[in-house]
């Protein structure tokens, strides 16, 4: 069973703020796009519970869009959470997290792993170098994007061939 998206951007929030460092909305888009794609990759299966979709910036998961998309192009200051309603002193806060999926300790680890992995490879890398490395050619992005759409899906299928050839070229 996949993991929530919102659970994964802020296990990307939480890395972030230990190395001292600031997530734009489109940072931490194309991050949790590249976890989904390596955990793809590595186990066949996917990261995160919904799919991607192609926008003109590149890969977009679409609830995180609506997340965070109220700080544009500034850091991202608060995790993804949701009101769960009034304990009659003050609102309880729900905070997405890998811890709270109700999934094994193993699959929270494997998660946890990748995620890490992601982080160490191309969180010193700016948002636009980040969405320019996913609009390469031939990749997912490319395969599916039509102008002016902004629903278009990209099957997990394109995303994990993807990724397997990177991990196969990089082990040349």
């Amino acid at each position: 069973m996949p993991f929530s998206t919102k659970a994964v951007a802020n296990e990307f929030l939480t890395i972030a703020r230990k190395a001292g460092k600031d997530l734009t909305p489109m940072k931490l888009q194309k991050l949790v796009y590249f976890a989904h794609g390596w955990f793809l990759a590595v186990t066949g299966k996917p990261l995160i519970s919904e799919r991607v979709q192609a926008w003109q910036y590149g890969p977009v998961i679409q609830s995180l869009y609506k997340e965070f998309k109220e700080y544009g192009n500034e850091p991202i200051i608060t995790p993804a959470a949701i009101e769960s309603g009034w304990d009659g002193e003050r609102t309880r806060v729900f905070v997405y997290s890998l811890d709270n999926s109700g999934l094994k300790e193993e699959e929270i680890n494997e998660a946890r792993q990748v995620i890490q992995k992601v982080w160490d490879l191309y969180g010193g890398f700016s948002a636009a170098r980040l969405s320019n490395a996913t609009h390469v050619d031939g990749g997912p992005w490319q395969q599916v994007y039509k102008e002016g759409h902004r629903s278009i899906e990209i099957p997990d299928d394109k995303i994990r061939g993807y990724f397997q050839g990177l991990a196969h070229v990089s082990a040349r």
